[in-house]
């Protein structure tokens, strides 16, 4: 029998943003955050141990996620913020399933413990541009598509844009990042924020926690959320199901979030 016959009867492959993902095996395709790709990893695993099915999950930032959903390349997209207006307007319905918080982090000998939102847009929009010993400040920021940096720009900065000296970092590289340089700043996910390489600020003299991400007293506070295009069903509503479950939620919380129910 021809080879190619072969692989095409056993392997079909699905091209999802230059990625190549099995859809062969695949009872799920999901693409989203990276800032909390490693949260549904942990719950992916749990699942397919639970249920039998296997989940695909390709990261990207949440608006990447939301427009491969849109585009149906995939069936489900977690995002590490609530669905906008326009997501929603184009049919996708959101399911939330946890607490998070965008932490600001700076490296560990930087003696600023608190900034309020106002100095905070005043850095990232490159207004100030020495800490008070007067060293210069480095701005870390984050992709375009990226939901944390949604978030911080809605709340943060408002309509003005981000320092354009702001250098983007990826999840992979941005924690590491500020832990080596002294006057480096930047936001992540709580979940992400490792204090044993970083130091967390408060912001308006409140630090990210399960109390202030809970009773929504910290002001950077978002839901993560899982996306189905129309209401969800099937495979996915399973999954979802089984992240709202005791087990799902479980993992929530290990995994540095904090649980919706």
């Amino acid at each position: 029998m021809n080879k190619n016959l072969i692989l095409t009867q056993f392997v079909a492959l699905a091209v999802i943003g230059g990625t190549l993902i099995s859809s062969a095996r695949a009872d799920i395709n999901a693409r989203g955050s990276d800032s909390t790709l490693h949260v549904l990893k942990a719950l992916a695993t749990a699942y397919e141990a639970d249920a039998g099915k296997k989940i695909n999950l390709q990261g990207g930032g949440s608006g990447a996620g939301t427009k491969s959903l849109e585009a149906g390349e995939v069936t489900l997209a977690f995002l590490s913020r609530e669905l906008n207006d326009a997501e929603k307007a184009a049919g996708l319905v959101g399911k939330a399933y946890a607490h998070d918080g965008v932490a600001v982090i700076v490296h560990k000998e930087n003696a600023t413990a608190n900034v309020t939102l106002a100095e905070l847009k005043d850095l990232f929009t490159g207004k100030t541009t020495a800490w008070a010993d007067g060293k210069p400040v480095v701005l870390f920021n984050r992709n375009t598509d990226s939901g944390t940096r949604e978030v911080f720009q809605g709340v943060v900065l408002g309509k003005e844009a981000f320092s354009p000296t702001a250098a983007v970092k990826h999840d992979g590289v941005l924690i590491s990042s500020v832990s080596k340089i002294p006057t480096a700043v930047a936001y992540a996910s709580l979940a992400e924020a490792d204090e044993a390489q970083i130091k967390i600020v408060s912001v308006n003299g409140i630090k990210p926690s399960v109390a202030t991400l809970k009773d929504k007293t910290y002001p950077i506070g978002r839901i993560p959320t899982l996306a189905t295009k129309g209401e969800a069903s099937g495979e996915e509503k399973a999954f979802i199901d089984f992240v709202l479950s005791a087990k799902g939620q479980a993992v929530v919380a290990k995994e540095g979030l904090v649980p919706i129910q």
